[in-house]
């Protein structure tokens, strides 16, 4: 299978991995207010000297549109467990067998990649981690590391995000 925005995909067997992040539900209609959060986290980290341990990532926990919205975290990971707070929660990312792929690209494109990383699963007969909660679909690992810094690759058509998605654990690498 030829890919258009993603190299080919391989299943990697993870690590649990702390993270904080700011929780958030928005529409694609609103999606700029997830692209300041970032900041504020990194912001929060510095003021209690605490120091990333990763790529900054979004973790999408149920898949909106224009008019409904996405529930998902905008974190980063850390190196070991912390308190949150009122804004900030605490989480970790779990660990256990992921599919993954490398978006290449504008992130408008993204939803191609997704796609095809989802495609990909069910050719190789893989379980993607995830259930239903009346008519809710819930991802219980769903990620979007950037890998590409903004301040130092402004062109967003250069840009390399890692999409991951938890399997299930049947399904070990």
């Amino acid at each position: 299978m030829r890919y258009e925005y993603i190299n080919e995909p391989t299943v990697e067997l993870r690590t649990e991995q702390p993270y904080v992040a700011i929780p958030i539900q928005v529409t694609l209609k609103d999606w700029a207010q997830t692209t300041v959060l970032l900041p504020e986290i990194y912001d929060w980290l510095n003021k209690k000297d605490i120091e990333p341990s990763g790529e900054p990532f979004y973790r999408y926990w149920c898949i909106g549109s224009e008019e409904a919205e996405f529930s998902l975290e905008v974190g980063v990971p850390i190196e070991r467990m912390v308190a949150g707070d009122e804004r900030v929660i605490a989480s970790f990312i779990p660990g256990g067998s992921y599919a993954i792929a490398v978006h290449q690209g504008h992130p408008d494109q993204l939803e191609i990649s997704l796609k095809q990383l989802e495609e990909w699963t069910k050719k190789e007969e893989l379980d993607i981690d995830k259930r239903w909660e009346a008519d809710d679909e819930i991802w219980n690992g769903r990620f979007e590391y950037y890998l590409t810094d903004p301040e130092l690759e402004p062109d967003l058509h250069k840009w390399q995000i890692e999409i991951a998605f938890l399997l299930m654990q049947d399904d070990a690498a």
